[in-house]
């Protein structure tokens, strides 16, 4: 039986991967460089020091971390602000785990800015109990340990714990974690994310209820 259910945020409490994409644009800019649209794409769900790695092709001092980090992400909630709306049933949902006493979480690899801009816009802090973002472990997605922290902290093993998630590392992140994986189709069509195997794969949270979450099989070891 499930009792938690832990949410990533960018991609599934809001459809902001767009803007997340416009800000790293706008950031390749000002630093004179061009980062390609599928190159910052196949890095989504990670932390901003190895998307920055990636991106440069080499280690970024931490200088540059503390410089382009939170640069990017201040360039993401000026873009962002204007369209901050949920991802279509989420209130439902949360009501609806909730009302079946479900511990709720957040696993974000974000920075607690993002976290608080996005869980005050939508007026839904009050609605999780356990709040994780990825400066807290060591490793980044596709390693599971944000995923094994949230669990513990919401006090159960990761089996009884379902993972919503968007991105490819987010994915493989909670399967190895063991916990079963709902993937919301926002950045990646169904057919991209069918191939790493989630449990579940939906367009929103509109119609998901904690009685089908419950009959869904749990990853292979």
């Amino acid at each position: 039986m499930i009792r938690g259910a832990i949410f990533d945020m960018d991609g599934v409490l809001v459809d902001n991967n767009r803007h997340h994409l416009a800000a790293w644009k706008a950031l390749g800019r000002e630093m004179d460089r061009d980062f390609s649209d599928a190159d910052i794409l196949r890095l989504f769900g990670q932390r901003n020091r190895e998307i920055l790695q990636a991106l440069l092709g080499r280690v970024p001092s931490e200088k540059e971390l503390l410089q382009y980090a939170p640069r990017k992400e201040a360039l993401y909630r000026e873009i962002m602000r204007p369209e901050l709306v949920s991802v279509p049933g989420l209130a439902d949902f949360l009501a609806n785990l909730r009302a079946n006493s479900v511990r709720t979480a957040v696993a974000t690899s974000g920075p607690q800015e993002n976290l608080e801009f996005v869980l005050e816009g939508l007026k839904v802090s009050d609605l999780f109990d356990v709040l994780v973002t990825g400066p807290e472990v060591p490793r980044s997605k596709p390693h599971p340990d944000i995923f094994v922290r949230a669990a513990e902290r919401l006090g159960f093993p990761p089996a009884e714990c379902v993972v919503f998630e968007d991105s490819a590392p987010g994915i493989q992140a909670a399967l190895k974690a063991g916990c079963p994986c709902v993937a919301l189709a926002t950045t990646h069509s169904r057919e991209e994310l069918k191939k790493y195997g989630p449990s579940l794969i939906v367009a929103d949270f509109r119609g998901l209820r904690i009685e089908s979450i419950n009959r869904l099989p749990l990853p292979r070891s």
